[in-house]
C-alpha cells in the first residue's frame, strides 16, 4: 500500500474521515464511509454509495487548515462524486 506524507508524516485516517463528514452535510446521499486507497495524486475514498477521488491539495488542507477549504471546493468534490451502480 502506497502512503501519502503530509508535512512529512503519514496522512492520518482522521483526514479522510472529517472531510467526508464535510461533504454529507452537502449531499447526505454520499453515505458512510467503506474503504479507501492512497494514490499519487491524492485519495480515493469509497463509501457504501460510491466513490471519490480527491486532490492532493484537498488532503492538505483539511490536514493543515481545513478552514482553508472553501464552499466551491467541498461542492466540486461533491458533484464529482461517482456513484456505484
Amino acid at each position: 500500500m502506497q502512503l501519502i506524507y503530509i508535512c512529512g508524516v503519514t496522512t492520518p485516517l482522521y483526514v479522510l474521515y472529517e472531510l467526508l463528514i464535510r461533504l454529507t452535510e452537502l449531499d447526505p446521499t454520499i453515505g458512510d464511509f467503506y474503504a479507501h486507497k492512497y494514490t499519487d495524486a491524492g485519495a480515493i475514498i469509497r463509501t457504501n454509495n460510491g466513490s471519490l477521488i480527491v486532490p492532493q491539495h484537498i488532503l492538505e488542507k483539511q490536514f493543515s487548515n481545513p478552514s482553508q477549504i472553501t464552499d466551491a471546493d467541498l461542492k466540486q468534490l461533491v458533484n464529482e462524486f461517482k456513484w456505484s451502480t
